[in-house]
């Protein structure tokens, strides 16, 4: 079996082991983020006009208790006076439960706000992890190439070339398995955390790009 065979059937074996869950927030999840917001501030405005409308028509029954109060009626001054309490009262009590539930209906927006905000931030770090490891990929093929280009040289040389190209093939092939390796990492790692494994990824890319020079 050629070397170039059998790292065809490595590499494929290492795409399979790779199986790990990659979180990632795309531009529908937060179209989905936003049109929630507009629902929760369209909630908050229907529960301000129903407050304000509600409010009125208890102040409504309020002016109207209190004209009647105001007429002259024999033996009845005590009870338009309380009539009149109660229906402030109720006046009070509406604008109260009114202001409650916008109250309410105003946390869902902040909610739906800071998910927005967090779904925006998830999408430009899904992005720019994505680009970078695009990026990464990018190198992997370029060794991949490479080392299919000195496969072919092994088996076309003998004795101390084929060793001497054998070594590099080994070299290159172990430094590109840790690329993938590091690449791997930072894919599967939770999406916010991306940056942590950054570096390490950069430090084996380099490591790689200077073997590739070394190795043509």
């Amino acid at each position: 079996m050629s070397l170039k065979f059998t790292s065809r059937l490595f590499a494929a074996g290492l795409t399979l082991a790779f199986v790990g869950c990659q979180e990632s927030t795309t531009r529908s999840d937060v179209a989905d983020a936003q049109a929630e917001l507009r629902d929760q501030q369209h909630d908050v405005a229907e529960a301000q006009h129903d407050a304000a409308e509600a409010t009125a028509d208890a102040q409504q029954e309020a002016d109207e208790t209190r004209h009647e109060a105001m007429k002259p009626v024999l033996d009845a001054d005590a009870d338009a006076a309380e009539d009149v309490a109660e229906a402030q009262q109720n006046v009070a009590d509406t604008r109260a439960e009114g202001n409650a539930e916008i109250r309410d209906e105003q946390k869902d927006v902040n909610t739906a706000a800071a998910d927005l905000q967090k779904k925006e931030a998830e999408l430009n770090a899904t992005q720019a992890r994505d680009g970078f490891a695009k990026q990464v990929d990018q190198q992997l093929a370029l060794a991949d190439e490479r080392i299919a280009q000195l496969e072919e040289r092994h088996d076309n040389a003998e004795g101390a070339d084929a060793d001497a190209i054998a070594k590099q093939i080994d070299v290159l092939k172990a430094q590109r398995d840790r690329v993938k390796e590091t690449n791997d990492d930072l894919k599967g790692e939770e999406l916010m955390k991306w940056q942590d494994h950054q570096r390490n990824v950069q430090q084996e890319v380099s490591t790689l790009q200077q073997l590739l020079q070394e190795n043509k």
